[in-house]
């Protein structure tokens, strides 16, 4: 083959990834079809222009979140997994082959993280324990490092497991939304029962194996009132860090997001006087900076895609467990198989940025040096397409943003005093909504 010919194949096979739809398949058919090969050349060559392709210019996957089951205990009504079910469970082999899946794809880059994840992960907790001792074995065979991190709803966590995930290092991430009345109001158990009680009953057991704690609280319209005295009683437990955020999916009104805006300062003035006081706690959502959110106008979304992946129970490849669970986990933009690898070119291409994608709705936006766009998977059910915002994220992000602005005026020097905390397992677990 002359350097002709191999340039115009090349700008041939360019040309086919860079349209809509393309994929490992649709590029074997076109390498057929328009280059004369045999069916079994077309794939072999396909299969490695996009090894290749994936190698040369994405990004290394270092995150990998497990849905370990798409059964759960509990049945959240603002649950971003649409239609648990029993029937889905990750077998040892799939998730070996996730751990080496992510071992590979990392490139030699450490840490590789792990997130344990569901439907309820410690409802798998022989598989969790499966998971870490051959992922910690791997990582000491290649010279690397994993690090996990489990988001979990805290009621099946006694003191046995809580010693076997710190053994393993597993930062657990609780799911608690604040006093028993706002909890059990959204957070009911499958049976319908309150799950308030489980949870408080376990904690002195997960602090005494992880005493750093973080939660992620979710906000409902109808609890944003209670939003600041449920830190103060969530605080008052044991928690440390927070993670804070509105329920999506919900009618939030002008008048509910102001309320959000005004509790969430209160969070900031309670925040300051106890970081005064000399205790180590963090509120992640006021840790962002004006000039921590300046510069993003020419950033779109998130890891998802990107450096991260999420497997779920039968092995199937998608950015984010958030994206796998809508549509009744059908998910939306799949990315390939552990088997096949990434094999939807075409997603992991718009996903990591390198496709042209237009944003009208985002044009003429005041915020757009300080948004990445929302969640990939909040806009597409708001609006059938990961790029185009969901209305209600938008309006969200413009009450963040005055948060932010307050919240640096009212902490002021006490902002460095957030850093003496550990993180815990917040900056790398999954939303929970």
């Amino acid at each position: 083959m002359t350097d002709g010919s191999i340039d115009a194949l090349t700008d041939a096979v360019r040309d086919c990834i860079s349209r809509e739809g393309a994929t490992r398949e649709s590029l074997a058919r076109f390498l057929a079809r328009e280059q004369g090969l045999a069916r079994a050349d077309a794939e072999a060559l396909a299969h490695a222009i996009c090894g290749r392709l994936l190698a040369d210019r994405f990004p290394a996957i270092t995150q990998m979140e497990l849905m370990l089951t798409e059964d759960c205990n509990q049945r959240c009504d603002y649950c971003f997994v649409e239609g648990k079910n029993r029937g889905n469970r990750m077998s040892w082999g799939v998730a070996r082959q996730a751990v080496d899946f992510l071992f590979t794809h990392s490139r030699g880059q450490a840490p590789v993280r792990i997130l344990f994840f569901g439907g309820e992960p410690m409802l798998e907790f022989d598989l969790i324990r499966q998971i870490a001792v051959y992922a910690g074995a791997q990582a000491r065979e290649r010279g690397g490092k994993v690090e996990f991190n489990m988001t979990t709803n805290g009621t099946l966590l006694d003191e046995a497991r809580a010693a076997f995930l710190a053994e393993q290092g597993v930062s657990v991430l609780l799911s608690i939304d604040g006093d028993r009345s706002t909890h059990d109001r959204h957070r009911k158990t499958a049976d319908g029962t309150s799950s308030y009680e489980r949870v408080v009953g376990n904690l002195p057991a997960m602090k005494r194996h992880q005493p750093w704690l973080g939660t992620r609280m979710t906000v409902h319209p109808d609890t944003v009132g209670r939003l600041s005295s449920n830190v103060e009683h969530l605080a008052g437990l044991g928690l440390m860090q927070f993670l804070i955020g509105p329920a999506t999916g919900q009618a939030w009104s002008d008048a509910a997001l102001a309320e959000y805006r005004r509790q969430m300062i209160e969070v900031c003035r309670w925040l300051k006087r106890q970081l005064e006081a000399g205790r180590a706690l963090r509120v992640t959502p006021l840790e962002e900076t004006p000039a921590t959110l300046s510069g993003r106008r020419h950033i779109w979304g998130c890891r998802a895609g990107r450096h991260a992946v999420s497997v779920n129970a039968r092995g199937a490849l998608y950015p984010c467990s958030k994206m796998l669970g809508v549509d009744r986990l059908k998910g939306v933009m799949p990315l390939g198989t552990l088997t096949d690898g990434i094999t939807q070119i075409h997603n992991r291409l718009a996903l990591c940025g390198m496709l042209p994608v237009t944003r009208e709705a985002c044009a003429g936006c005041r915020l757009i040096d300080m948004c990445m766009g929302g969640c990939y998977a909040c806009n597409y059910q708001a609006t059938g397409s990961v790029f185009q915002p969901d209305p209600l994220e938008c309006r969200v992000k413009a009450c963040m943003v005055e948060i932010t602005r307050e919240a640096a005026e009212i902490l002021g020097p006490c902002r460095d005093r957030l850093a003496a905390g550990v993180s815990g397992a917040a900056e790398n677990a999954a939303c929970r909504e």
